[in-house]
């Protein structure tokens, strides 16, 4: 797996031009708005990146020549989990430093009061990676994009179901949302972190059945 990561790392940093770009985008962007919005675009960038390394193990029939290589599938498709994660937990680092530093110097207010908000970040986007990575797999980089339109269309549309049937029943979900509102920041994190962990755990599992019946 040590391999597989430091191929993926490098094929990252190998995108220099682009990488500068987006960091150029986000710092420009970060300034014109709210700091927050720089940790989100920085972290959601990171996922992009590392989701987007199994596009290059695709092109010119590069599966082909990977699966000769002494490792098994799953731990190909355990080491994109890990890559994803460690490269939204890195881009989120840098992110955070870049906030609070701003934070700091315009002196506007106590930056590490909205780290627990920030934070649910990551499980969040790695959640949608995890959505992401199965179908990538699946159907590869061109016609997953479809297939994850079709999907986030399909969570749009029972969204909007959820949201008109709790607007007849407002009373009903009043003590649920007194009782999120009186937990703590950090009880919000840890519930919503393992949701999106045994999410991404049923994710995986799916990937590695994708790719240890896919034929190369």
């Amino acid at each position: 797996m040590r391999g597989l990561f430091e191929k993926d790392l490098r094929l990252t940093l190998a995108r220099k031009q682009t990488l500068l770009i987006f960091i150029v985008m986000a710092l420009i962007m970060g300034a014109a708005r709210d700091g927050t919005f720089l940790v989100g675009y920085l972290t959601m960038l990171g996922s992009i990146l590392a989701v987007g390394t199994i596009s290059y193990d695709e092109f010119d029939n590069g599966f082909a020549f990977l699966m000769t290589l002494p490792f098994e599938r799953k731990t190909y498709v355990r080491e994109k989990y890990l890559f994803s994660l460690f490269m939204e937990a890195a881009s989120w680092c840098a992110g955070a430093l870049i906030y609070c530093l701003g934070s700091l110097v315009r002196s506007s207010g106590d930056p590490v009061r909205d780290l627990p908000m920030l934070l649910s970040l990551i499980p969040v986007l790695f959640l949608s990676v995890s959505v992401f990575i199965p179908l990538v797999l699946k159907y590869g980089s061109e016609k997953s994009r479809v297939a994850l339109y079709l999907v986030f269309g399909v969570m749009a549309l029972i969204a909007l179901g959820a949201k008109q049937v709790m607007s007849g029943r407002e009373a009903s979900f009043a003590g649920l949302e007194k009782t999120l509102e009186a937990m703590s920041p950090a009880v919000v994190l840890l519930i919503l972190t393992a949701v999106c962990g045994i999410l991404s755990f049923i994710s995986y599992l799916c990937s590695v059945r994708i790719m240890e019946k896919k034929e190369f």
